[in-house]
């Protein structure tokens, strides 16, 4: 690799031109922030209606990302990844369909989680859901309440497998807009269960 430089972050080289750090995905301070921000929105103006269309995992993105809002996968070339409105149209309601679905089988209010939520109440309220045969849903918002769900999730799932059953979790992010800290990041957390084997 050319000379380039050092992620501030993680320490990973980097091409000079980089706006993100290719291993983390850290961003860089800006020396063409403002040529940057032009381009995305141009591009945004050019193309309107259409959106980036994640090669890595699917997910649709505004025309004038630098990368997936899901899986943070860096968008090199985005124009090649636009698709038309026509398309995307079709795709979010496929995709609205699918959660429709799923959510026709949860029959539960969803367990939200907060800075006062005990561990025991929310794995009574899966233990509650679960044992009826339905899915359980979660809702967490910020860094803190979604370690503790996991870290609840682990637990339960641990339990659960002692017991011969398995837990698997889906988990959904809720929101279109952009995401710029961590704590603006909200989730469902669907959660079902089945005999192990």
């Amino acid at each position: 690799m050319e000379k380039g430089m050092r992620c501030p972050k993680c320490n990973a080289e980097n091409p000079e031109d980089a706006s993100y750090c290719n291993l983390c995905y850290a961003p860089f301070p800006a020396r063409d922030s403002m040529q940057a921000e032009e381009r995305a929105r141009l591009m945004g103006e050019k193309h309107k209606g259409a959106m980036l269309k994640c090669p890595n995992c699917g997910e649709l993105s505004p025309p004038h990302s630098q990368f997936c809002l899901k899986c943070g996968f860096l968008f090199e070339d985005p124009e090649s990844l636009l698709i038309p409105e026509d398309e995307v149209i079709r795709l979010m309601r496929k995709k609205g369909e699918v959660v429709i679905e799923e959510l026709k089988e949860i029959h539960a209010a969803p367990i939200r989680m907060g800075p006062d939520t005990q561990g025991a109440e929310i794995m009574r309220g899966l233990e509650d859901i679960l044992s009826q045969g339905n899915r359980a849903c979660i809702h967490a918002r910020g860094r803190n309440d979604i370690t503790h769900a996991m870290k609840i999730l682990a637990l339960f799932s641990d339990e659960r497998r002692r017991q011969g059953r398995e837990v698997y979790v889906r988990v959904r992010l809720l929101g279109e807009e952009a995401i710029v800290h961590l704590d603006d990041v909200e989730l469902e957390i669907v959660v079902e269960q089945r005999e192990a084997g």
